[in-house]
């Protein structure tokens, strides 16, 4: 018997000899579709003779009109490429971009953030609903696209007093720490940590998207028809805003703001060592204030206890002055500890901030492996100037497998976290402005080189900054990011970088100044 004849598996991109409908190129676009199903739509489409193409691009952008022929000949008799492939590269644009669960906006926005705008003449890609893609693969043939079947929005964003676009990902605009809509960013930011106060993260992360939204506009929300067209701004978010423009303040915030179980949670998450889980089981308990914490002593960890210790200086914010000080005290261990090592401020800091509740640092060599064991040396300079009130030491543990990173487990790196006493600056007089000394949270971070850019970028954060650029990383490039790598699946390897502008250049960003990053 002959064996059976293997059935050759066709790649998404490529053209079958047979295709039956040379007009039309079909794009799947997957960031609510998942690649599994996307796999299997478009092995679905190549049977049934339909082009479907791996890259996204509209007509006209790769030759400008009377330029076709002339290209095709320059190709074809310098032999870079034969004369069917040569024809598919001009004639294989996306004339239909396919979508599901997507909405018109967010669909304007997918486009309009992945290719500049047609030449002139040059329509854009059709955005159709997966409606139309189902209904032509049990016709065997495109069918008709009818309104139904349309995501534009014709009359986008026409007459608006602030004809703004914006992209769907936080880590896709420019952030900067301070901007026009204060107010109203403030008010989803508080609705969004009183979500999380109840563990309700579909919330949290509404409230915060939007709030992040307002925080990248270039100018003040005045009405709210400026909202129209925007990524991740539903019914709630707008009422919100709605009503605080016409009011300036908003019932449910307000609400929010005063209840009895939100203050309390801010009070007990605001201390060293509380989470929200011991918050929420405290307030549960009946406990209200910081004298029920300390009647419960016995229940605490030496951390919160530290905490509670020095509450009033760690409640109080850390100013610029004080971060100078701090990293001149950390660099001079670090020298001593090991000449060469440097040391990097990260956090609210590195992004511009003034002031901020802790000052974290990243300390790393140029030489890989010396840095081991390093964090123990240091910590004891300081300590035998007296300089730490607290610290709890956390050992370098092995990078777990990349299949079970996730966006919020913790890196592992050697580390430790601190409460530094921190004396007053020299010539300074006791009793005035400085204290003779205040207490401080200090983190500090141990990095192998290899890792540093990957480190850096997630300890500057903003915390939605991260998540978000995680998010698309994940959704948009199938690749896994945290603080330790960025990971492909399908090729099984790490990605190497040596900057922070590697990590954005690989996954088709533009880079973003820590200043720009404070979604």
């Amino acid at each position: 018997m002959l064996p059976k004849r293997r059935r050759a598996r066709v790649s998404s991109g490529s053209m079958p000899s047979a295709a039956r409908f040379p007009g039309v190129a079909i794009y799947l676009a997957e960031p609510r579709m998942g690649r599994s199903r996307r796999a299997f739509l478009t092995r679905l489409a190549l049977s049934k003779g339909f082009r479907v193409l791996d890259a996204y691009s509209s007509p006209c952008h790769l030759l400008s009109p009377g330029t076709e022929k002339v290209t095709l000949k320059w190709l074809q008799d310098d032999k870079k490429i034969p004369p069917a492939a040569a024809t598919l590269r001009v004639s294989s644009e996306v004339t239909h971009v396919v979508m599901e669960q997507t909405s018109a906006e967010d669909a304007i926005c997918w486009q309009e953030s992945r290719a500049a705008p047609p030449a002139p003449g040059c329509a854009r890609p059709v955005l159709l609903d997966i409606s139309w893609f189902t209904e032509s693969m049990a016709a065997g043939q495109p069918v008709p696209v009818e309104c139904r079947h349309r995501l534009e929005v014709a009359t986008f964003r026409q007459g608006l007093p602030s004809p703004v676009w914006m992209p769907p990902y936080a880590c896709q605009r420019p952030t900067p720490l301070t901007h026009h809509n204060t107010s109203l960013s403030e008010a989803l930011e508080t609705l969004a940590e009183a979500a999380g106060f109840e563990g309700s993260e579909g919330r949290l992360l509404s409230f915060s998207r939007a709030a992040s939204v307002l925080k990248a506009l270039p100018s003040p929300v005045t009405a709210l028809s400026q909202l129209q067209g925007l990524p991740h701004f539903g019914e709630h978010s707008c009422r919100v805003v709605q009503e605080l423009l016409e009011h300036g303040v908003c019932d449910e915030v307000e609400r929010v703001r005063l209840s009895e179980r939100y203050q309390s949670m801010k009070l007990f998450t605001g201390i060293f060592g509380v989470g929200v889980r011991t918050a929420d089981q405290w307030y549960r308990k009946g406990l209200r204030t910081l004298d029920d914490v300390r009647e419960q002593v016995h229940g605490l960890t030496q951390q919160q206890k530290a905490g509670l210790r020095h509450y009033g200086d760690l409640s109080s914010p850390v100013q610029w002055p004080e971060v100078e000080a701090l990293q001149l005290v950390v660099e001079a261990a670090v020298g001593q500890a090991l000449p060469g090592a440097t040391v990097t401020l990260a956090g609210g800091f590195r992004r511009g901030r003034s002031q901020g509740h802790d000052v974290d640092f990243l300390i790393t060599h140029p030489q890989e492996g010396q840095e081991a064991g390093l964090l123990p040396r240091v910590v004891l300079h300081l300590k035998k100037q007296g300089l730490v009130l607290y610290q709890q030491y956390r050992h370098r543990c092995r990078d777990p497998a990349p299949q079970t990173w996730q966006s919020h487990t913790p890196d592992t790196f050697e580390s430790s976290f601190c409460i530094f006493r921190l004396p007053r600056p020299p010539g300074a007089a006791v009793g005035g402005p400085w204290p003779a000394w205040k207490a401080v949270r200090v983190d500090l971070v141990v990095v192998p080189i290899g890792q540093f850019p990957f480190a850096l970028l997630g300890w500057t954060g903003s915390k939605h900054f991260e998540r978000e650029l995680r998010r698309f990383s994940r959704t948009e490039k199938g690749l896994w990011l945290n603080s330790r790598g960025l990971y492909d699946p399908e090729q099984k390897a790490f990605v190497h970088v040596a900057a922070e502008e590697d990590i954005f250049r690989h996954l088709g960003l533009a880079y973003l100044p820590p200043e720009q990053r404070n979604a």
